[in-house]
């Protein structure tokens, strides 16, 4: 049986959530690896740890592109700290000192769509899915090869909170969706897998449950 990869931030950690949903309909064994408040630098270093025979038996992959300007470390506990609060622990001062005074954005954004080329130049020949978790990285699309999804996955969740603001700290909902629209992106997905092409293309909004659509506009 054929493995699909599904990697990324919280938006996939759910592994029993859209990523075993989408295993299912297409007859693959998952194997998923998304962590809460990672940098792309996690989703590297996993599938660098992915022996060659299972590569080759895997047909799909799916990438959750997270926010480029995460620190690339192997330490998770970053991901776990809440930036909206005072900082307490030697980890959480470390983290707001070095948003500001080390941290490059152009760097961060250069140094992810180099990422992006190694994704083409390493897994391009397989079927290959990128989903955004935010919007930042999707003036990018143009260096993915697959299918490149324009809809970002936080402008579901936040629309189907009908939230005023951009927080999901601690959201008990897995990958930040309740279990219709975890079944709806995965349904979706399929739909595209099944019907492989290169292409960017949005997901069909009006099919997921919302309370509000105004993030869809969020840049």
């Amino acid at each position: 049986m054929k493995n699909i990869i599904v990697v990324g931030d919280s938006f996939c950690a759910a592994a029993d959530g859209w990523p075993y949903i989408l295993a299912q309909r297409l007859n693959l064994t998952l194997i998923n690896h998304g962590q809460g408040g990672q940098p792309w630098w996690n989703a590297r270093n996993f599938l660098n740890t992915i022996n060659e025979e299972t590569l080759t038996n895997t047909e799909v992959m799916v990438f959750v592109h997270t926010d480029a300007g995460r620190i690339p470390t192997s330490n998770s506990q970053i991901g776990l700290v809440d930036h909206s609060v005072v900082p307490k622990t030697d980890i959480d001062k470390a983290i707001q000192l070095y948003y500001k005074s080390i941290h490059e954005p152009e760097f961060s954004n250069w140094s992810q769509q180099q990422w992006f080329l190694v994704i083409n130049q390493r897994w391009g020949h397989k079927k290959v899915i990128h989903l955004h978790s935010f919007p930042w990285s999707l003036a990018y699309g143009k260096l993915l090869s697959g299918i490149n999804i324009s809809t970002n996955l936080c402008s579901i969740s936040l629309n189907e909170l009908g939230a005023d603001k951009l927080e999901l700290f601690n959201d008990p909902r897995p990958n930040h969706l309740n279990n219709r629209n975890n079944n709806e992106l995965a349904c979706q997905l399929s739909n595209l897998i099944q019907n492989y092409t290169h292409q960017t293309v949005p997901l069909d909004t009006a099919a997921f449950d919302l309370k509000i659509t105004r993030w869809f506009n969020w840049q």
